[in-house]
């Protein structure tokens, strides 16, 4: 039995331009693979195909389309994740980040000295 597929709507040449540049330069993997799957659809390939080029769940590709088509843009970013909150404040993240530079082989020391120096306000 063949599955129904549903593609994206016709995209415009500036939403297709925006496409391939965020599939070719987003610092995140699964931005750029979003960006390619919709340009993809575009191009009439069906979920079933996309699914075989990015091994990923059926329910997966149709979500990204789904939120293309409901978000645009916004729709191919990763949500924000919650987590523990981090154990340096900004101030002293900066530091770390000076330190490690300088002694990239010791982090857990440079993070312990930060950590044993009270800040000075």
């Amino acid at each position: 039995m063949k599955v129904p597929t549903k593609y994206i709507a016709e995209l415009g040449e500036e939403e297709k331009k925006e496409l391939k540049r965020l599939m070719k330069e987003d610092p995140s993997s699964r931005v750029r693979m979003r960006a390619h799957s919709i340009l993809l659809s575009n191009r009439k390939y069906s979920i079933d195909e996309i699914v075989d080029i990015y091994e990923v769940d059926r329910d997966t590709v149709s979500i990204w389309i789904q939120n293309w088509e409901e978000l645009g843009y916004e729709g191919l970013l990763d949500l924000p994740k919650s987590g523990r909150p981090p154990i340096l404040n900004e101030k002293e993240q900066e530091k770390v980040k000076l330190l490690v530079q300088k002694d990239p082989q010791s982090i857990r020391r440079v993070v312990g000295q930060i950590k044993k120096k009270p800040e000075k306000k």
